[in-house]
């Protein structure tokens, strides 16, 4: 088989793992609902019940939106420890569009994996040459 067409289709079963892992197997919700979660469990150890949060979902982010009653203090606090936590991008309030626009978290997530392939591959080369120069030495 051809060089060129063996990375096409590792490139395209990279993809093709990476959007079934993400979507139909569910692990793009499973960290909206993790995120949201520490959210919201810090809103309520600062007892700001009335703060609603939500993931961004059209498209899928890792960007948190945040409504409720608040004073301006309280915003910036809210989104600074929102965007602290582990698996948020960018926190911001609804009707405001001061905040960062993530990529979607289908691109992000095929982004990373495709580097992981590149590298997986370069290596796989460097492994490669290293045989074909032990072979020479040793024929």
């Amino acid at each position: 088989m051809n060089r060129n067409r063996s990375l096409a289709l590792g490139v395209a079963a990279t993809l093709a793992a990476t959007w079934l892992w993400h979507g139909p197997a569910g692990a793009g919700d499973r960290l909206t609902a993790t995120t949201t979660h520490e959210v919201r469990q810090m809103l309520d150890h600062y007892e700001m019940q009335q703060v609603s949060v939500a993931a961004e979902r059209a498209p899928l982010t890792r960007r948190i939106l945040l409504s409720g009653p608040a004073d301006d203090f309280q915003r910036s606090e809210i989104v600074r420890r929102s965007e602290a936590l582990p698996g948020v991008a960018a926190a911001t309030w609804v009707g405001s569009d001061t905040g960062s626009r993530p990529l979607p978290l289908l691109a992000e997530v095929m982004l990373m994996a495709l580097v992981a392939f590149a590298v997986g591959a370069v290596l796989a080369y460097i492994a490669a040459l290293r045989r074909r120069s032990r072979e020479a030495i040793l024929a």
